[in-house]
């Protein structure tokens, strides 16, 4: 039964957990508040919501982008909004949601596809309590998720324009792409990254390979040193949440360039490390932060199609190239305008991204075969 009026201090977890309250403001930005006619369900009032990552905040990324965007609903919706960290042995991580929906909670929101099964074991039992999972989506089809939304994610259409980027600005033909683990998301960045970058050069060669984890950033700098040093690469771009921190650090050492991924990357180690900033001339961002705002936004005019599971992209702000100090420094004005002009021929139609969804394994060897 849930329980209204919930006080979030009287939240009581696993020791493991670590709990963070968003204290700061930011602003999220093109954040739309546009749904399908017809479906959507009722408003509700929402007084306390939980967001559980699967991970830990600090990635610099896709987790960190969240938890921005909850900063945001607390300011404008006047949400509670309890952020729990449930690491990453994802053995606990079905007892952690089933401890937040005996909480209480209006809203439970899941991170990734490791959140995807948790949810929908949990969310049957607990009707009256409504679950949201972004980056990944609930199977319709096996059973009654009426209080679920599910959002995912056109990645392949931002990292095309990584790739068009990389493709001009390269000077040895050769870039690289990193993934966490093979997967259709992970695919799906790829996939768009090498299509931008064949767009904007024929002549482009890819160099591809997967870190096998999201927190190895260890890992991850040797695969983009050899990319650099050996493969002659001089643009890398990984997909591979913190794991991606290496990547910076091997672009930092070799004077090379790295294309950060989910949040700004550059504008985070502005202050801390502005030789690392240097470069980092964009960041693929998946606006989690946006699409969180606008599902509460949803939410509130009784708009959101509870029940469903909706894609964005670049038409919908969630989606696209950062735009900061160091793209206007680093990235030379024609490339600009030739992303800008790609940006719009996607939204409008004009240029299909190729994607991972719905191809086998073998298929999207084919094509990453191509380009090597």
């Amino acid at each position: 039964m849930k329980k209204k009026g919930l006080a979030i201090t009287a939240l009581t977890m696993s020791a493991l957990m670590t709990f963070s309250t968003g204290a700061a403001v930011y602003a999220a930005s093109d954040v739309s508040s546009a749904a399908e006619s017809g479906a959507a369900s009722a408003s509700s009032a929402v007084e306390a919501a939980a967001l559980l990552l699967t991970g830990n905040l600090g990635d610099m990324s896709f987790l960190d982008s969240a938890n921005e965007g909850m900063k945001e609903v607390e300011k404008k919706h006047n949400v509670t909004c309890q952020v729990i960290e449930m690491g990453s042995d994802s053995s606990k991580y079905e007892g952690n949601f089933l401890d937040a929906s005996d909480e209480g909670y209006d809203i439970i929101i899941g991170s990734g596809w490791q959140a995807q099964e948790p949810i929908q074991n949990v969310a049957p039992d607990y009707p009256d309590t409504k679950y949201i999972l972004f980056d990944a989506s609930v199977d319709y089809d096996k059973g009654d998720y009426s209080n679920v939304y599910s959002i995912n994610y056109k990645q392949n259409e931002g990292s095309f324009l990584a790739g068009v980027m990389a493709g001009e600005m390269t000077e040895t033909n050769t870039i690289g792409f990193l993934g966490g683990m093979q997967g259709s998301v992970i695919d799906d960045f790829m996939l768009g990254y090498i299509q931008g970058a064949q767009y904007a050069n024929k002549d482009i060669k890819v160099l591809t390979g997967y870190v096998n984890s999201y927190s190895d950033s260890a890992t991850c700098k040797e695969m983009s040193l050899a990319d650099y040093n050996q493969g002659n690469a001089d643009v890398v771009f990984t997909a591979a949440g913190a794991s991606g921190v290496g990547t910076l650090d091997a672009a930092k050492e070799t004077g090379k360039w790295a294309i950060g991924v989910d949040s700004d990357q550059a504008m985070l180690y502005k202050d801390s490390d502005p030789e690392k900033a240097n470069h980092i001339p964009a960041s693929v961002m998946k606006r989690v932060d946006n699409s969180l705002v606008r599902a509460f936004d949803l939410n509130a005019e009784g708009k959101l199609p509870w029940g469903k599971s909706e894609t964005l992209g670049l038409a919908d702000g969630a989606v696209g190239l950062s735009e900061n100090e160091f793209y206007e420094k680093l990235v030379p004005e024609n490339v600009r305008a030739d992303i800008e002009d790609a940006s719009k021929k996607i939204v409008s139609g004009e240029i299909t991204v190729d994607t991972a969804f719905g191809k086998t394994n073998d298929e999207i060897a084919k094509i990453v075969s191509k380009v090597q």
